[in-house]
């Protein structure tokens, strides 16, 4: 039976995004570490105010969290002299000790999806996997697309200075 509705608005959105030919660039980062730490250890460093304490030049101003700490739907922001750079951040998806996903904003220019898998191993240690999405929001953001390397060096250094602190107790100088 042939539907009734009236799609025609949508069809014409849609066939004027696929004539344009997807202006916007996209690029994507996969990160893996082995930890010799569980998953619940590195879980409980992922969030906006711990990470003060692990990351070498990290600040962030918290701008919704009823804890402080990690949790589902936490806002916070970082300035543009914060070693990742300006943006607001906001946790979409937390599972403790297994996965968290984050939603990060750059000058409304570049949209960045970072998922982090925890994979616990029978020995109390566990694999972190980080998977970053990067997507222009304009001109601007295909810019800085285009400057994002394939690997960063800087974010590797970030994700082993977890390690680092985890077994020091401090954060590793970064620069």
């Amino acid at each position: 039976m042939e539907s009734l509705r009236n799609t025609k608005k949508s069809e014409k959105t849609v066939k004027k995004f696929l004539e344009r030919n997807t202006p916007f660039k996209r690029k994507e980062q996969t990160y893996k570490v082995d930890f010799s730490f569980s998953a619940g250890e590195v879980f409980r460093e992922f969030c906006p105010s711990r990470e003060e304490d692990w990351i070498d030049g990290w600040t962030a101003d918290l701008i919704y969290t009823s804890s402080g700490y990690a949790e589902s739907d936490c806002v916070f922001s970082t300035p543009s002299s914060n070693i990742l750079g300006p943006g607001l951040w906001i946790f979409t998806k937390l599972k403790p000790d297994q996965h968290l996903e984050v939603i990060r904003i750059i000058e409304n220019s570049v949209i960045v999806h970072f998922r982090i898998e925890l994979e616990n191993h029978d020995n109390n240690t566990c694999t972190g996997i980080w998977k970053l999405k990067f997507t222009a929001l304009n001109e601007q953001g295909n810019k800085m697309i285009d400057n994002i390397p394939e690997r960063d060096p800087m974010f590797e250094k970030i994700i082993e200075g977890l390690q680092y602190f985890l077994e020091k107790g401090e954060a590793i100088k970064l620069v």
